[in-house]
């Protein structure tokens, strides 16, 4: 009898590779029955600020989950936290997104949102995206000012923030609305499952992720479709899509080099072990 998995994701491109392989059958050949989940019933109501209180962090501390990706710095933020699941890998996509701005906005760099509040998900991965994409651009941590948003294009387009750090569907929504790209963001997904996954399970689906990997890179057409079937058909061929790395290993050193960047700015009060949150194969 095939082994049930319930996984929950979001409604965006990166993490589509999941319900490939599902609609695909690649994990139904691993022996795993997986329900998918797209997004939370709650909706907007749902993105709630404190990440412990949201539909996907509720579910796994309930048992009501065994699997769920988000952004490499929330899967180690919420393994710690929560005291639920471990890491049993780096997501199947790089995640990218962008910077968005109004077409009359007076923003033409990154320079101007110094002390500008941009809409994100709070401890989400726009969220330590535009961190690390503003520091690089020279502005100090202490001169980034971001702002929880539930509806971060909402915000951007009813002028309650001056940006927004976006990703698929959204950026192109913010295009078609005439919004201007300021600049590039590119993260990475961690995968965060319950304690009771064990590693021949993890193994399964690994493989069956990365079957689905295969397949969307064999058709850039089909590729697109799929993973931004949430857009109309016109806005898919100029969308942003994830870069399709397939499942990783996460090394101790990419864990500790993530822990530390977490520590300086406050994130962590205390630096988890990798052998508590990554469960290697």
């Amino acid at each position: 009898m095939a082994r049930t998995i319930r996984v929950q994701s979001d409604s965006n491109a990166h993490d589509r590779p999941w319900r490939v392989a599902v609609e695909q059958g690649f994990f139904a050949e691993e022996g795993l029955d997986v329900v998918y989940h797209e997004d939370n019933p709650k909706g907007t109501e749902g993105r709630v600020k404190d990440f412990a209180h949201r539909w996907k962090e509720t579910q796994l501390q309930q048992g009501a989950l065994e699997v769920y990706p988000v952004c490499e710095w929330g899967a180690i933020e919420r393994v710690q936290r929560l005291g639920k699941g471990k890491i049993i890998g780096l997501d199947a996509t790089v995640r990218t997104g962008a910077i968005m701005v109004r077409k009359d906005s007076p923003v033409l760099s990154l320079a101007d949102l110094r002390n500008v509040a941009i809409a994100v998900t709070w401890h989400a991965g726009t969220f330590y995206a535009a961190i690390e994409v503003m520091e690089a651009a020279g502005i100090p941590f202490a001169e980034i000012k971001l702002e929880h948003a539930a509806d971060r294009l909402d915000a951007l387009l009813s002028g309650r923030n001056e940006a927004a750090a976006l990703m698929e569907p959204l950026v192109s929504r913010a295009i078609a609305a005439d919004c201007r790209k300021i600049a590039d963001l590119r993260w990475r997904g961690g995968i965060v499952a319950g304690q009771d996954i064990d590693a021949e399970t993890a193994e399964k689906l690994r493989r069956a992720l990365n079957r689905a990997i295969a397949w969307l890179r064999e058709d850039e057409e089909r590729s697109r479709a799929e993973l931004l079937r949430d857009l109309a058909p016109e806005l898919r061929k100029d969308g942003l899509l994830p870069e399709l790395t397939g499942v990783k290993a996460y090394q101790p050193a990419e864990f500790k080099a993530k822990v530390d960047w977490m520590l300086k700015r406050g994130f962590l009060h205390e630096a988890p072990s990798y052998d508590d949150s990554v469960h290697a194969r």
